[in-house]
């Protein structure tokens, strides 16, 4: 698990919250306190602002006409229909793409259109226009070429085209080059002559725009459609694009496409509560899997359907392409995984590559590789035909992976992207030379590893005020999404009731917490791993998303733990009768051993990223320069004193306490007096010696003593010289009368005590107790 704390960046109030408060209670906003505290922090800090944002069924349209060209790419459109010209539909390949050209068909069959539609095999074709596909259709006798979520890239192509005298209208909401194709006209909501108020639409929030102008109406029924493309697309939920989604997920709570209710039900989801979660975890994966994998035209077709069989037929075609995908993903990034678990340490860039990755899926294992490994991630397919690499990058925050490549753009064949995110082409005559310098360039970065996340939070709430009535209130400002995030609470000093691990690969977690008389039920969604050092009864913070968790006609409110923080020390319990091999596990851990062949043993069988030492070691070099923030405990220390002074050290942030014991010497207890006597008294009965080994069994079972406080005995014996060893044998020495030993005083029994006092620590308490022992050791 990362050590990297997150910071959490909670707003702070001031004075003035209250007299806000007062000002919006007394002009009717009818919401709880606490609601109209999440609403400022959020820069809704107006009673206009808080009624926008909670209005349940906004009507924020604006003009269509406002885009630039929009009046001449309607009135060609109209020309072309009228005159029975071909006109084609030319869409992309994602959730975006699909649903932008569905809306511009169905506009257009609307109008009586002759037209033809082609969305590019992303192997095949590549992303935008394409200038062989375009000669294609263009031999084919299309007079017009429309694209959608495309095209404001595509020169080369679309230069083409209007050299054979047709016109290319293009529809897109990509970024903005500095000079523009040369098409017939460019729609687009931030193209620098036009007046569009809102330039965050998705290519379907331009699609539905462009059938706007065109129908003369806003065609309600593509509202579902651009409220797929618009959620699925990760643009800002905010403005117009609010109004489309929230428009789209009413109707498409009882929709009339076969294929996407048909998809809603086995998926069971519950069309009352549709949501924009729907989308992006149900809906658009299932839609971009099919063009991640190649022809993305079935996905469009269940959405296009009116035959009920046909739809069952496309369903489980798209359904089998998401499951293909999945198991692609997951595959491919556990390959990834497996070869960096061989690394020693973690480079500064994770690159991979492989023949016969598939280029559509590895933008979705960087992301994964990244989220895990806090590190710029880039995946290829190697290409041998073309004797190239083909990958897809994403970054962390604070590192511009667009500005790292074009530091090294020598050794790229082609590349673009953004600051977190870019597709690139390597030769494989530069591939070395590639990686060496993107490892030079990242490991400049290396305090940015270092460097804590920022995890923004509305507020912090007692768990008193987390009802279902304030979660209801809390979902007026839906839909959530990119500038319209769900609210992220903070919930401060709660106590750990329950935990347990869920999954199948154990990566979930079910909890409960307390505090105020309150209790409230969480999940984490590949979260066990936060929970690992935080043991029942403990107090810790968290924070998380609320909702509402319905089941079996039970409702409650849940929290969806986004991340925890533990005051002082964390400690993760592996003690067990046997050594916990879960613990070989570990990775930049160090482990403390006490015995010199134990280090042999482990090193045999720990990842080479970890370090063993002995506490002798550790402790009596003050030169080491060890990271100390994560260390294992296999072993006791000798001495109280030798922990004291390792938890001292504040560079350590996780133990993990394994301090496996061959015997037990608390359990033995400290041998008192009159066991010392009674031994004394058999070991003067044999005069002529004894077997040692032998004696012990003897004993132990004579006199009821446990083994250990039988040996620590015999070694005080022997240290006072109550018994020498002589021919093997041990044998007793006369003790002078009037010469008074202090048995407790020697070498033998101060060394069993200690023992015996850090397993009552270290063995035997609760790790709660543990960690009160080292705050409290490190407050003084």
């Amino acid at each position: 698990m990362s050590l990297i704390e997150n910071h959490w960046q909670i707003p702070v109030t001031d004075g003035k919250i209250d007299e806000q408060l007062d000002t919006m209670k007394a002009a009717g906003l009818d919401f709880s306190p606490a609601f109209l505290r999440l609403c400022i922090n959020r820069g809704l800090d107006s009673v206009d602002k808080i009624l926008e944002a909670t209005n349940p069924e906004p009507q924020l349209y604006h003009d269509p006409f406002l885009f630039y060209q929009m009046e001449r790419a309607i009135e060609r459109l109209h020309q072309a229909i009228a005159a029975g010209e071909l006109i084609l539909i030319y869409g992309d390949y994602d959730a975006d793409g699909i649903t932008s050209t569905l809306i511009l068909i169905e506009a257009l069959e609307e109008l009586g259109a002759n037209f033809t539609y082609y969305l590019p095999n992303r192997l095949i074709d590549g992303y935008g226009p394409n200038i062989e596909r375009y000669q294609q259709f263009i031999e084919e006798g299309v007079r017009v070429i429309l694209t959608c979520d495309n095209g404001v890239a595509g020169f080369e192509a679309i230069e083409y085209a209007q050299s054979q005298g047709v016109d290319v209208i293009v529809s897109d909401h990509h970024e903005l080059q500095e000079t523009l194709p040369s098409a017939y006209a460019i729609i687009h909501p931030r193209h620098p002559e036009g007046h569009y108020p809102f330039g965050e639409l998705s290519g379907a929030g331009v699609a539905l725009k462009l059938a706007h102008a065109l129908l003369g109406e806003l065609p309600i029924n593509s509202m579902e459609l651009a409220a797929i493309g618009t959620a699925a697309d990760l643009v800002s939920l905010t403005d117009e694009n609010r109004t489309i989604v929230k428009s789209g997920l009413k109707l498409m709570s009882e929709t009339l496409r076969i294929g996407l209710e048909k998809m809603l039900v086995e998926e069971s989801v519950d069309l009352r509560k549709i949501n924009a979660d729907t989308i992006g975890f149900v809906v658009g994966p299932r839609l971009n899997a099919v063009g991640r994998l190649g022809d993305p035209t079935p996905a469009l077709e269940l959405l296009k359907t009116i035959d009920d069989i046909e739809a069952e037929h496309l369903l489980q075609k798209v359904n089998e392409q998401n499951k293909k995908r999945q198991a692609i993903v997951n595959d491919i990034t556990q390959q990834v995984m497996e070869q960096i678990e061989h690394y020693a340490t973690l480079p500064p860039i994770i690159i991979a590559a492989a023949p016969n990755w598939p280029a559509g899926v590895l933008g979705i294992v960087a992301s994964k590789i990244t989220e895990r490994y806090h590190r710029p991630t880039i995946i290829f397919e190697y290409q041998q035909a073309e004797q190239r690499f083909r990958g897809s990058g994403r970054s962390i925050e604070g590192i511009n992976l667009f500005d790292c490549l074009t530091e090294n753009k020598t050794y790229l064949a082609q590349f673009g992207g953004h600051s977190q995110a870019a597709g690139l082409t390597v030769l494989e005559n530069e591939w070395e030379n590639f990686k060496t310098a993107m490892l030079s360039t990242m490991a400049d970065y290396q305090a940015v590893f270092e460097q804590p996340k920022t995890l923004n939070v509305d507020m912090a709430l007692p768990l008193t005020i987390a009802t279902e009535e304030f979660v209801k209130e809390c979902q007026l400002l839906a839909p959530f999404g990119m500038d319209n995030p769900k609210p992220v609470f903070a919930f401060n000093d709660v106590e750990l009731q329950q935990k347990r691990v869920i999954g199948n690969q154990h990566q979930h977690i079910k909890f409960s917490i307390y505090k105020d008389d309150t209790s409230i039920e969480g999940i984490g969604f590949s979260k066990a791993n936060l929970f690992s050092p935080i043991n029942l009864d403990e107090t810790f913070s968290l924070i998380g998303y609320l909702d509402i968790n319905e089941w079996q006609g039970n409702r409650q409110v849940q929290i969806q733990v986004l991340d925890v923080k533990v005051k002082g020390i964390m400690i993760r319990d592996f003690r067990s009768s046997k050594f916990n091999d879960a613990l070989l596990k570990n990775r930049n851990t160090v482990f403390f051993y006490q015995q010199p062949n134990l280090k042999e043993w482990l090193a045999d069988r720990v990842h080479p990223s970890n370090t063993m030492i002995s506490y002798d070691e550790c402790l009596n070099n003050q030169e080491l320069n060890l990271d100390l923030s994560h260390i294992a405990l296999i072993e006791n220390p000798n001495n109280m004193e030798q922990f004291n002074q390792l938890m001292l050290n504040s560079k350590i942030k996780l133990v993990d306490l394994g301090v496996y014991l061959t015997e037990s010497k608390w359990l033995a207890g400290l041998p008192s007096r009159a066991e010392f006597a009674a031994v004394y008294r058999w070991i003067l009965g044999q005069k002529n010696g004894f077997d040692l080994l032998k004696a012990i069994q003897v004993l132990s079972q004579q006199m009821n003593l446990p083994v250990t406080k039988l040996k620590c005995i015999f070694k005080v014996f022997f240290e006072v010289k109550f018994v020498i060893m002589k021919d093997g044998l041990t044998v007793p020495l006369p003790v002078e009368q009037n010469v008074k030993v202090d048995l407790v005083e020697s070498n033998a029994y101060q060394q069993y005590e200690q023992s015996f006092k850090t397993e009552e620590l270290l063995n035997y308490q609760t790790i709660e107790q543990i960690k009160q022992y080292i705050n409290e050791l490190r407050k003084n």
